[in-house]
């Protein structure tokens, strides 16, 4: 689109009067329409950035991105949630370069000033160097305007103006609630993650975790060699539910009635799980064997199925994403657990992860996906795929409400997500 001014809903024909809906695929490569959603997403609401568990005791640190500011986040001496911007108050630098670390201070390698991890600015080598009425004070660490956590999540924002944490998150939180509670001790992250590039816009990356339709074409050569022919079945990708659950949040749900990979799950004990989630919930957390979930704008949860994984997106530019991948197991040390944790290796050094077939057969077709997006002959992209079978209702319904279900391989998440997408860009 060039220089020219866009309107967002300009960019999507929605008429399910006809059964219709198509994006054009400038959303997806346009540099003008990125810098939007950089202003109007990622700056102006609340982002994931990790689990508690990964800065579990005072002074832990990790270093991570709120859109384009980076960031540290951090627990202070005293035990307490912090973040802020990773930015000296000198000349800007980096304070921290580690991505991962413990230290109740943070010493800027340019020119030396050091700061507490509470954000307060303790080192100024020369001072005698600045005039009397030089405030130290004035100059610590800006802290981010709101943080907030949910069930061990913690989630930012550079914005104060923003909807509670609670309101964000909506309809998601009956199912961060299931992953959480189900197990006996809840979660934790475990130690290492998978940091890597990917030549694709943000929105093929969160549109990727969440398609049900491609894998029995695209995978076939991995569930061919792994022996799992049930996988390639699409008669039970489509018993799969794919569920909007409204404010760009969606979710693809595996039930028993879907399973093909047959990973079992620690669970806590009826009467626990009856007590931490209610009657229809503990009914509900058996049903469900996993699910894989979209946290607008930039969080990705697989709830046990096939391996239980946090991705984090990071949009660097309108064709490149970084992604942030950890795995979180049960908390306590038990054989159950044990046993467990060696599923989810065996899945992270076959399947996910720079390094899995899954992962790069992925990455290979989102490439292939940003290069076709360049025909300006023909730029439209067609979602309409299960748009006359839409359900409003559904038995899951009293687990959590919804805006719209469909068929897992039906492409109902992303006209919930890219009609969330585009009030969002409205916004002034």
């Amino acid at each position: 689109m060039g220089d020219s001014q866009f309107i967002a809903k300009d960019l999507i024909v929605d008429d399910p009067s006809k059964d219709d809906f198509k994006i054009h695929g400038s959303v997806y490569v346009d540099p003008e329409i990125f810098e939007a959603e950089i202003d109007k997403i990622f700056h102006r609401s609340w982002l994931y950035l990790a689990h508690e568990s990964q800065i579990a005791h005072p002074n832990d640190y990790l270093t991570a991105y709120l859109g384009r500011e980076p960031v540290i986040l951090c627990r202070d001496d005293q035990g307490k949630i912090r973040c802020f911007l990773n930015r000296c108050r000198h000349r800007g630098t980096l304070i921290c370069r580690s991505w991962q670390g413990n230290s109740s201070r943070f010493r800027c390698i340019f020119h030396g000033w050091s700061y507490r991890n509470d954000g307060t600015l303790i080192g100024v080598p020369g001072r005698q160097g600045y005039p009397d009425d030089f405030e130290m004070d004035e100059l610590g660490l800006v802290e981010v305007p709101r943080i907030g956590t949910y069930k061990g999540f913690i989630f930012a924002s550079l914005t104060q103006d923003v909807p509670s944490l609670s309101d964000h998150l909506g309809n998601t939180k009956h199912f961060i609630d299931l992953l959480v509670d189900r197990y006996p001790e809840g979660i934790e992250i475990a130690k290492g993650a998978h940091r890597y590039s990917i030549r694709s816009n943000w929105k093929l990356q969160a549109e990727s975790e969440l398609d049900f339709y491609h894998g029995p074409f695209l995978h076939k050569g991995f569930f061919d060699a792994i022996g799992e022919k049930e996988a390639l079945r699409l008669d039970l990708r489509d018993k799969i539910f794919a569920i909007y659950l409204g404010r760009g949040h969606a979710i693809d749900v595996h039930h028993k009635g879907s399973d093909y990979y047959g990973l079992s799950i620690p669970l806590a004990s009826d009467e626990e799980l009856e007590k931490r989630l209610g009657p229809i919930g503990s009914k509900w957390s058996k049903e469900i064997i996993g699910f894989h979930m979209f946290v607008f704008p930039n969080l990705i949860i697989y709830g046990d199925h096939p391996c239980p994984m946090i991705e984090t997106i990071r949009p660097v530019s309108v064709d490149d994403t970084e992604v942030v991948s950890v795995t979180y197991v049960p908390k306590g040390d038990d054989q159950a657990r044990q046993e467990y944790i060696k599923k989810c290796q065996l899945v992270f050094s076959t399947t996910l992860g720079p390094a899995g077939m899954v992962t790069q057969d992925d990455a290979a077709v989102i490439k292939l996906q940003m290069d076709g997006q360049s025909a300006k002959s023909a730029p439209w992209n067609d979602l309409s795929r299960g748009i006359h079978r839409e359900l409003k209702r559904a038995a899951i319904r009293e687990f959590s409400d919804f805006e719209a279900m469909g068929r897992g391989t039906d492409d109902t998440l992303y006209r919930g997500i890219y009609r969330w997408w585009a009030k969002s860009l409205s916004q002034k």
